[in-house]
């Protein structure tokens, strides 16, 4: 496991060389994501991190995992309910999401986007990276009773 002074260090240095000041909050938003290796939304965020840290707030949580995928720490994951979940995974691989109770869950897989990414170019856009997600059902809701949670992915997310 990474040591708190490594992840820091490895922070610090990316948003001082982006001209972003290093403030206590943004150290205590990527150790929390680094540590936990898993699909975070900025709600399940802030109340993991607000009964140590009362100060922090939404706003300053929404504002740190936008500058955190900015600098390649994290990637947004928009899911077909519409919410906004945060992976602490960069490395490229994909996601499986269900339709039914919102779980997210990483794949490998191989997947040739040469054909999409040209088609970008060719669009004028400049390609960051891509991902693909599949939606359908995970094993639990396709044997099980649907539960329709409206919640979205925050208390299953994987």
């Amino acid at each position: 496991m990474t040591t708190d002074a490594a992840l820091d260090a490895e922070l610090t240095a990316a948003l001082r060389e982006r001209g972003h000041r290093v403030t206590l909050p943004r150290l205590l938003v990527h150790r929390h994501l680094r540590r936990s290796e898993r699909h975070v939304t900025p709600e399940r965020l802030h109340a993991e991190l607000a009964p140590q840290h009362p100060s922090l707030s939404p706003a300053t949580i929404y504002g740190t995992l936008d500058l955190l995928d900015d600098l390649g720490f994290v990637r947004r994951v928009s899911t077909p309910r519409g919410t906004t979940v945060y992976d602490s995974r960069v490395a490229p691989h994909h996601h499986i999401i269900c339709r039914a109770c919102g779980r997210i869950q990483d794949i490998e897989a191989p997947v040739d986007s040469g054909a999409a990414e040209r088609a970008a170019r060719g669009a004028g856009f400049t390609v960051d990276h891509g991902q693909l997600q599949l939606s359908g059902l995970c094993a639990e809701c396709a044997n099980g009773p649907v539960s329709r949670s409206p919640s979205g992915p925050a208390d299953r997310a994987a």
